[in-house]
């Protein structure tokens, strides 16, 4: 049987807009009530793999490709700022509710 990674599981479900809303939502949802910017932002990479790259959204957001490795594997502290550019480049917006 083959093995898939959670990543790969998680990519497999993010086809398509209204996933990867969804999928975005429930982070930021998440961390509302946690304050663990650092699992959004994880949940953020997967939301940029799956309708961009990260070379796509450092070129749209311009943080550097080694500065979004960093945050997104927990080498760098992320910024709430950092977030929401890169939702918005994503082309979504934030709502408070």
């Amino acid at each position: 049987m083959d093995k898939k990674s959670f990543g790969e599981y998680v990519l497999n479900d993010l086809k398509t807009d209204e996933a990867i809303k969804e999928w975005i939502n429930v982070g930021f949802q998440e961390f509302l009530q946690d304050n663990d910017l650092n699992a959004f932002v994880k949940a953020l990479e997967y939301a940029v793999r799956a309708k961009d790259s990260i070379s796509g959204i450092s070129k749209k957001t311009g943080i550097s490709r080694s500065n979004l490795y960093a945050i997104f594997n927990g080498e760098q502290q992320p910024q709430l700022s950092t977030a929401l550019k890169i939702i918005k480049e994503l082309g979504y917006t934030v709502q408070v509710a």
